[in-house]
């Protein structure tokens, strides 16, 4: 003989949509971070790692500071390269040399000619709370078919008190499995959360 058991609606769609929540349950999870120590604040889509590593130029050593936090196989960083007051009339340089090793790390052994910067776009960053200066700055494009992936980097100065500077490296590398040659690296790159990520970062 059966039971017959009684179900209460309430209930019943109390636990639909906790199951609802957790099946779209989202992969961002943003947060503003204040690091005060290298002067800047950031939207970070979940809580980033921190890295430390330095840099040799011109027989100087510079301080890099790396933060990032990986979504999926997508990786959202600001690296900070720590100029010295005596090399600041050579942030240009230097920035230089973070673009070149940029470049060399993405190349391929296999790969008969180096990559390049795919496109440079003009863009600006708003430096301190909403409404304050901005910073013109421009956005590069990289594109890496050997490794299925694409980058968006942002370069961004700050002096420091001391008479230095910080040069910022705000970027994102986008996986892709599965590359559409009817899109552009742009495309890949230019999303609501990326644009996200880029727009909020400010030296503070």
């Amino acid at each position: 003989m059966f039971r017959q058991i009684k179900v209460n609606p309430i209930r019943l769609l109390c636990f639909g949509l906790s199951l609802l929540l957790l099946a779209c349950s989202p992969k961002f999870d943003w947060r503003t971070i204040k690091n005060e120590s290298l002067g800047y604040s950031a939207l970070f889509p979940g809580k980033p790692q921190q890295i430390e590593r330095t840099l040799t130029y011109q027989q100087k050593t510079l301080k890099q500071s790396l933060e990032f936090v990986k979504v999926d196989d997508d990786v959202f960083a600001v690296m900070t390269t720590e100029v010295p007051a005596v090399l600041v009339n050579q942030v240009q340089q230097i920035e230089d040399l973070l673009r070149s090793v940029l470049l060399q790390q993405a190349a391929s052994p296999n790969q008969a000619i180096p990559p390049t910067f795919n496109r440079v776009k003009e863009s600006t960053a708003r430096i301190g709370p909403a409404g304050q200066t901005k910073q013109g700055s421009q956005d590069y494009f990289l594109d890496l078919p050997q490794n299925k992936r694409v980058m968006r980097i942002r370069w961004l100065a700050r002096p420091m008190l001391n008479g230095g500077l910080y040069l910022y490296q705000v970027s994102v590398i986008r996986s892709i499995s599965e590359p559409n040659l009817n899109k552009s690296v742009e495309m890949y790159l230019e999303q609501e959360n990326i644009n996200t990520f880029f727009d909020e970062f400010r030296p503070n």
